[in-house]
C-alpha cells in the first residue's frame, strides 16, 4: 500500500455569520465576546474523516455550499480548521481559482514568467518551461499580446497550461475541468493523467460535473452539508448522485409546502409533514393501501382524512397531492382506503400534513393500518421545519390488513444512510424491468463477448399501469469503464398493450458487436412514446416520462478484434464500393 499523504480526523470548520458589519469589526480585535444576537455559526465542514494515499486521483462532488472548496482550502493551508486534525505530507500546488496571479495588462509571456517566478522557477529552467506552456496552450501567435485582449477560452488555456507545468507532489484543482473547448478539455485530462500516473502526483479535484470527474478520477467523495455522504468508485457514486437530483426536487417541494404552511398559519413549526416512501424510492411490486394513519404527540392525536376533501389545504390535517403517489379512495377487503400507487410518479411515496409536532423531547407516534398484495419495505419520516425525525421502517407483509406503529426519537443530524440510493433504479414504474440478461449466439447467459460477434440482450418487463397502450421507446446505452457513454441502440417500434398482456420480453439482437476491446456497463431505459424525439428539460431521474431506468445495471467485457478493435470505443460498419 502506498503511503497516506492526507489524513483527516473529525475535521470541522465553523464560520461566524454576523448580524451586522460592526460585529465583524469588533470580533477582528477580539472585542465581541459572546454578545447575544451578534452572530450565528455555520459548519462548512462537520466531522470529516478520510485518508488519501500517494498517487490517488480523487474528485470531490456536491452541491454549492456543501463544503468541497472549504476542504481543499484546509488541505492547502489557506485556512485553518476549527477543530479536528489534518495531516498533509508533501508540497501542494493549488489551482483554487484559474487566473490567480495573472494580470490582464501584462502579456501572456510576462504572466507566464511571473507565475513561474513565484514558484521559484527562473533562468534557463523558466525559459524551457515557458516554451512547453505556450506549445501546450497553442497560443504562439498571441503570447506577446496583453491577456485582456484574449478571449475567455484563450485565457483559460494559458492559465491552465501554466498552472500544471510544474510537477507537484499534490495537485489541487477547484472547478477547472471545463477549461477551453472540447479539444483542449481532452488535452487537460491527459495532462492531469500524465501527472498522476507518470510522476506519482496525488490529484484532488473539485467539480460539479461528475461525468467529467470520473473520466480521470477512480475515487469520488461526495460531500453534503459538510459531511462525507459517500466515498467510492466513480460508477457507483454516479448512480447515487443521479438519484440525488430527485432528492433535491423532493426538498424543494417540501420547503415550498412548509412556506405555504407558514403563510397560512401562525408557524409551520407547529405542523409536521409525514412521508411514507418505498426504500430506495423504487416502484413497489403492488400498491400499498392505508385504512388508517394516526399521529399523536403526548395526549394529542390526529387522524389523517381519506375522504373526498382529503387534499384541501385549508384543513389542519390533509394529504398532499404534489410529489405524492396517492390513489383515489377505494374499497379494500371491506375498508375504505387510499393507496400509495406503484406507477404514475417518479416519487414513490405519500405525503400528508398533521397539526402536531415533537416538542420539548416529547416523542411523536405513528400508528397505521396497511394492506398490500406483495411484501414491501417503506421508510416513515417526519419533517418539522428543518428538522428530520426518523420514525421507522415498515417491513410490509402480504397477508390481509396489518397494523404498524413506531415512535420518533430526537431529530436526525445530517443525512441518513438510507437516503443514499446507489441502486441506479429510477422511473415512475408504469413499466417495470424485472430482469436484464446478456446472452451469446448459443443462447447462453454471459458477460464476456468477442468484438464483431453476435450479441443479444433480453429484457423481461411487467406493465404496472393497466391502461397503458403505446409504443414506448427502449434505449440501451453502453458505457466504457462504467463512465463514458460510447454506444446507444434505440427502438421506437414495439407496441405494448397492458390491457392485453401485462408481462413480456424485449430482445435486442446485434449481429456483429461493434464495441472495441474493454470493459463496459449497460444502462436500460424504457420511456414514454416520443420521449427521445423531444427536448427534455427535466432530469431523467425525476422525469415523469421515464417509466423505468436501470443505470449501469450490468457489466460486460469485450475481447478480440485485433488492432482494429483495440484502442477505440466503437468500430462502425458501412457499405463500400469501388469504381474505375
Amino acid at each position: 500500500m502506498s503511503e497516506v499523504v492526507i489524513r483527516a480526523r473529525d475535521l470541522r470548520k465553523v464560520y461566524r455569520l454576523y448580524s451586522g458589519p460592526g460585529y465583524r469589526f469588533l470580533d477582528m480585535f477580539g472585542l465581541l465576546g459572546n454578545r447575544p444576537g451578534a452572530y450565528t455559526e455555520h459548519s462548512a465542514l462537520d466531522g470529516v474523516s478520510l485518508e488519501i494515499r500517494r498517487g490517488e486521483k480523487v474528485a470531490f462532488i456536491g452541491r454549492n455550499g456543501a463544503g468541497k472548496s472549504t476542504l481543499l482550502k484546509l488541505i492547502t493551508s489557506v485556512i485553518e480548521p476549527t477543530s479536528g486534525t489534518l495531516e498533509v505530507t508533501g508540497k501542494a500546488h493549488a489551482l483554487l481559482q484559474i487566473g490567480t496571479g495573472f494580470h490582464p495588462d501584462f502579456t501572456g509571456r510576462e504572466n507566464v514568467f511571473a507565475y513561474l517566478a513565484q514558484l521559484g522557477v527562473t533562468g534557463a529552467e523558466a525559459e524551457r518551461r515557458y516554451h512547453e506552456i505556450v506549445e501546450f496552450a497553442e497560443l504562439e501567435e498571441y503570447i506577446g499580446q496583453p491577456v485582456k485582449t484574449y478571449s475567455s477560452g484563450m485565457a483559460v488555456r494559458l492559465m491552465f497550461s501554466t498552472a500544471t507545468a510544474i510537477t507537484p507532489e499534490l495537485l489541487v484543482l477547484d472547478e477547472v475541468l471545463g477549461v477551453g473547448d472540447a479539444y483542449f478539455a481532452q488535452k487537460s485530462y491527459e495532462r492531469m493523467r500524465e501527472l498522476t500516473e507518470g510522476a506519482g502526483t496525488t490529484l484532488l479535484l473539485v467539480t460539479h460535473d461528475i461525468y467529467s470527474a470520473v473520466k480521470i478520477c477512480e475515487r469520488i467523495i461526495w460531500i453534503d452539508r459538510g459531511r462525507v455522504l459517500m466515498d467510492g468508485d466513480g460508477p457507483v457514486v454516479i448512480k447515487a448522485y443521479e438519484d440525488s437530483i430527485r432528492q433535491q426536487e423532493e426538498v424543494r417541494l417540501r420547503l415550498r409546502k412548509q412556506q405555504r404552511l407558514e403563510a397560512n398559519r401562525a408557524s409551520a413549526a407547529e405542523y409536521a409533514l409525514i412521508e411514507i416512501q418505498s426504500v430506495g424510492n423504487t416502484a413497489l411490486a403492488a400498491p400499498v393501501f392505508f385504512g388508517r394513519i394516526e399521529v399523536s404527540v403526548g395526549d394529542r392525536m390526529v387522524l389523517l382524512p381519506f375522504d373526498e376533501a382529503a387534499f384541501d389545504e385549508k384543513r389542519p390535517a390533509h394529504l398532499q397531492l404534489e410529489g405524492s403517489a396517492w390513489s383515489a379512495i377505494t374499497d379494500v377487503d371491506g375498508r375504505a382506503a387510499r393507496g400509495m400507487q406503484n406507477y404514475g410518479s417518479p416519487f414513490h411515496k405519500v405525503v400528508a400534513v398533521v397539526p402536531v409536532a415533537p416538542q420539548d423531547g416529547t416523542p411523536l407516534r405513528v400508528d397505521l393500518d396497511y394492506h398490500s398484495a406483495a411484501p414491501f419495505q417503506a421508510v416513515v419520516r417526519m419533517f418539522v421545519g428543518e428538522q428530520v425525525f426518523d420514525v421507522g421502517v415498515i417491513d410490509g407483509e402480504a397477508d390481509g390488513w396489518q397494523r404498524w406503529s413506531a415512535e420518533t426519537g430526537g431529530p436526525r443530524q445530517g443525512a441518513a444512510a438510507s437516503e443514499v440510493n446507489a441502486s441506479g433504479v429510477y422511473g415512475t414504474g408504469a413499466i417495470g424491468i424485472l430482469e436484464i440478461r446478456t446472452v451469446d449466439a448459443s443462447g447462453n447467459e454471459t458477460h464476456f463477448f468477442e468484438h464483431g460477434k453476435p450479441f443479444q440482450l433480453r429484457l423481461r418487463y411487467h406493465v404496472r399501469q393497466p391502461d397503458l397502450r403505446e409504443r414506448p421507446q427502449v434505449l440501451i446505452a453502453f458505457h466504457r469503464d462504467g463512465v463514458q457513454d460510447v454506444f446507444r441502440v434505440i427502438t421506437r417500434d414495439l407496441f405494448i398493450d397492458g390491457t392485453d398482456a401485462r408481462d413480456g420480453e424485449i430482445v435486442l439482437n446485434i449481429p456483429a458487436l461493434p464495441l472495441g476491446v474493454g470493459t463496459y456497463t449497460v444502462t436500460v431505459m424504457v420511456v414514454r412514446e416520443g420521449y427521445y424525439d423531444e427536448t427534455q428539460t427535466i432530469f431523467f431521474s425525476l422525469n415523469p416520462g421515464v417509466y423505468a431506468s436501470h443505470s449501469r445495471a450490468l457489466e460486460m467485457v469485450v475481447t478480440g478484434g485485433g488492432i482494429v478493435g483495440s484502442g477505440t470505443a466503437v468500430v462502425g460498419q458501412g457499405e463500400w464500393s469501388l469504381s474505375k
